[in-house]
């Protein structure tokens, strides 16, 4: 069935529930980035994630070695950057800036296409109309049960990652995210079409792990399972594996280090942290002697870790049984993250489950389809959480924003010769100082706006991402701190000329009460509006 083949009626229906759907995606991304009275705001983790993806994308000419943007003299490692090489090819073809591309066409585009073939996809296995719309609306609204929690705890509807787990109304907060879970949506379609092509399964399972590589377990799975009941895909699937593991390496070749074994960590952080479930009462089992008590805990915390997480999800759980490839694939990326975490960032690894509750959604359009009336019932449910989201991404007032002087002299800083840019630490403390919103973006968050608004490279910013991939940055905080003291001119001037630091890019804030620079540094004032000073470092 085609959509041109249904009634008006239905058409009128598709519409409205596609635009709906289309909306819910992509409001928690669409007003970032863009240019307001009071600077350059950003919403939610478009204030952090979203800003990290510009400064990369401004920052790659060669697609096979990139240049570590937050962290001059290193190139990137232990990373997935197919998204950010693909938003940079389109943004110089196009001549239209990449941060529109981020945060606005992208996600028009892959929301679009991303609801679409959920209707296909669920029309074609529920053979019904009504399962193609089901399936597109659980892709857009289902959620965890933390909105409940919330609900009786404090009043309010928040909570989605009350589990630890992002849902499907938050997709397009992690745009490498949304693009695998397109692609391997359109894999899952085309396995289910007669005699799928064989070169566009080639292209998914070779760019999936460069796109993000907890995708590539699942859709290995899957069409490894379909591949064994089709012989003719056997070549089709080595070959996949073979140039999937070359592009892999390019920029992964040491990630398996980053990865260590620590059973029940999310259970557990979630039971004990007032920021999750917090239950203390089985939070005092985890650390009791008695050994009754501590398996009886790790059973609670865990069977309160899967409910919470899969939530209506679990309905199908026949339906999941019926399909061994989903099956198998939800209980690997549900069974990673209970295991093990990533060093350094622990919840990094929870995005396996990203992939198994997505996957969930499927089977539960089916046993939804098969009973239309509970349908309404979970849809109207999964709409009760966007009461506590929405507000989120909807207010006048971002959480924070660049303003319009750092604007300007980061448009400033962008003209200049290229050269390493050395920035303030990040001041977790100063967050305290800003009572209103928008936040200053250097008080918000560690992140990486300078390297990504002035297209230079910084001797560090955003340690949160650097200690995602492994890198060594605590010696560079540790003496940008030393310098920053000028406690001796010497060493100061030293550290510079063996950094080959060309710029010191400071925010006001950073000077009051502090040592000014002296002569002996051979600084140059390049650039100072009410806001911010730029030094240029004269050799």
């Amino acid at each position: 069935m085609v959509l041109s083949a249904i009634s008006k009626k239905k058409k009128i229906i598709f519409i409205l529930v596609f635009l709906f759907c289309l909306f819910i995606q992509v409001i928690p991304v669409i007003r970032s980035g863009l240019n307001y009275n009071f600077g350059i705001g950003f919403w939610g983790p478009n204030g952090h994630d979203g800003i990290w993806h510009l400064s990369l994308i401004n920052h790659i000419s060669q697609p096979l070695k990139i240049d570590m943007p937050i962290f001059a003299g290193e190139t990137l490692k232990n990373y997935h950057p197919f998204f950010d090489i693909l938003i940079a090819f389109l943004s110089k073809i196009t001549f239209i800036n990449s941060s529109i591309w981020l945060f606005q066409i992208f996600p028009l585009i892959s929301a679009s296409l991303f609801l679409y073939f959920s209707f296909k996809l669920g029309q074609k296995l529920g053979g019904k109309f009504s399962s193609g719309l089901i399936l597109m609306l659980l892709n857009t609204l289902n959620n965890s049960l933390g909105w409940l929690v919330t609900l009786i705890r404090s009043g309010s509807f928040n909570g989605e990652s009350l589990f630890w787990a992002m849902q499907s109304p938050s997709n397009q907060l992690n745009p490498p995210y949304m693009l695998s879970i397109l692609l391997l949506l359109i894999l899952i379609y085309l396995l289910n079409s007669k005699n799928p092509k064989k070169i566009f399964i080639f292209f998914i399972l070779i760019f999936l792990p460069i796109i993000k590589v907890y995708s590539a377990i699942p859709a290995f799975i899957i069409f490894g399972l379909y591949a064994l009941n089709n012989k003719k895909y056997i070549k089709t699937l080595l070959l996949s594996i073979f140039f999937a593991l070359i592009l892999f390496l390019q920029y992964n070749s040491s990630s398996s280090s980053l990865i260590k074994f620590e059973p029940f960590w999310f259970t557990n952080s979630m039971i004990e942290s007032i920021d999750r479930f917090y239950c203390p009462q089985v939070a005092s089992f985890l650390h009791s002697s008695n050994i009754i008590k501590y398996i009886f805990a790790q059973i609670v915390a865990v069977a309160i870790f899967l409910i919470g997480n899969f939530s209506f999800r679990l309905l199908a759980v026949k339906e999941i049984y019926k399909e061994k490839s989903i099956l198998i694939s939800i209980i690997i990326c549900t069974l990673i993250p209970l295991f093990f975490v990533q060093k350094g960032t622990s919840w990094n690894t929870i995005q396996f489950l990203y992939y198994a509750l997505f996957l969930a959604n499927i089977p539960l359009s089916l046993y939804l389809s098969k009973h239309p009336r509970f349908s309404y019932l979970v849809i109207f449910l999964n709409l009760l959480p966007l009461i506590g989201s929405l507000p989120n991404f909807t207010g006048k007032i971002p959480p924070t924003a660049i303003s319009k002087y750092e604007l300007l002299a980061l448009n400033f800083l962008k003209s200049e010769p290229k050269g390493t840019v050395l920035t303030h630490p990040y001041d977790a403390y100063l967050r305290k100082s800003f009572p209103k919103t928008p936040i200053p973006i250097y008080a918000y968050e560690t992140n990486s706006y300078v390297s990504a608004y002035s297209q230079q490279q910084t001797f560090l910013e955003d340690e949160m991402n650097l200690e995602n991939s492994g890198y060594d940055w605590r010696p560079r905080r540790q003496q940008a701190e030393n310098f920053f003291s000028q406690k001796n001119e010497f060493v100061d001037r030293g550290f510079l000329v063996n950094n080959q630091i060309d710029y010191i890019y400071l925010p006001k804030i950073f000077v009051n009460n502090k040592p000014q620079f002296k002569p002996e540094m051979y600084l140059e004032n390049i650039y100072e509006n009410s806001e911010i000073i730029i030094y240029k470092v004269n050799r």
